[in-house]
């Protein structure tokens, strides 16, 4: 039972941040049909009566570029709230099948349809990171005015592992929509690039505000930024808090496994590695350290 407890709050932690990253989405919405408001119906985030009303539009005619877009829109929208990740992809999936669709004809929509479609590709992972950038981009260069483009772009290149392009739009995200989330995301980013002054200077400004889900991310990036600078005591004292707040977090096991495996102690690396396993059995940085 404790176990379960433990993957569901990380889950939940996760998901905090996943929609943090939905609040500033800008989309258009100026269409209606046959007397029925889409936009009405949108604004009351109806998403599944719009993909059942959608959907029956699309039986008749597969290209009504009204249904097309409301419809994808719908699906995107809707998947994001669906905690199981691979019924949340079916709808991603859907939501880019439409709005790929709808880009085949011309319209003043086209800018937003490429927003979404952006960030459908990236929640479908890693392999669809480089439509994400692509869509996003073909975006912002059209005008979007969406507070979110910047961050999504940065999350999109940093699983690319295209640093330098992860940072300048985090940055430039910064400056249009600042908030603590995004400043520990700059400081992971620059970590993830060796930079640990950068590093340092965006988590000395990262505010936690009480918030026990960003003071544990503060303190995994510190130990993070600590193991990396040859810290191997402040890095342990860091992960240490962590699992003070969260017994359950798989990462600080896995992260403390990291420190002494680079102090040369192999047996108590895996010793903790074994714990954020059998934490978590889908985390797969400890799995590939078991297991390689």
């Amino acid at each position: 039972m404790k176990k379960k407890i433990f993957i569901a709050a990380a889950i939940v932690i996760g998901l905090i941040f996943f929609f943090i990253g939905l609040q500033n989405r800008t989309v258009h919405l100026p269409f209606s049909d046959e007397g029925v408001s889409y936009t009405e119906m949108w604004e009351k985030k109806q998403y599944s009566k719009i993909i059942e009303y959608g959907n029956t539009v699309l039986e008749k005619n597969p290209m009504d570029r009204n249904a097309l877009i409301f419809t994808g829109y719908a699906y995107f929208y809707e998947g994001s709230s669906i905690l199981d990740m691979k019924e949340r992809n079916a709808f991603m999936e859907k939501a880019v099948v439409m709005l790929r669709k709808a880009l085949l004809s011309e319209g003043k929509e086209n800018t937003d349809v490429m927003y979404v479609l952006g960030k459908a590709y990236y929640y479908q992972g890693y392999y669809y990171c480089d439509l994400a950038v692509k869509y996003l981009s073909e975006a912002l260069r059209k005008g979007c005015d969406s507070k979110d483009i910047y961050e999504y772009l940065g999350l999109a290149y940093s699983k690319l592992d295209m640093s330098d392009h992860a940072v300048e739009n985090f940055e430039k995200s910064l400056e249009v929509n600042p908030s603590d989330v995004l400043i520990l995301t700059l400081a992971q980013e620059y970590i993830k690039a060796g930079n640990m002054d950068k590093a340092g200077y965006y988590l000395d400004k990262a505010g936690t505000d009480g918030n026990a889900v960003l003071k544990e991310k503060k303190l995994i990036l510190q130990g993070q930024r600590c193991l990396g600078l040859g810290e191997y005591d402040k890095a342990l004292e860091s992960f240490s808090k962590v699992l003070d707040l969260n017994p359950g977090s798989a990462d600080a096991y896995y992260y403390t496994g990291e420190v002494y495996e680079a102090k040369g102690e192999m047996q108590k690396a895996k010793a903790q590695w074994r714990k954020a396993y059998n934490l978590n059995p889908d985390h797969n940085k400890s799995k590939l350290k078991l297991f390689k």
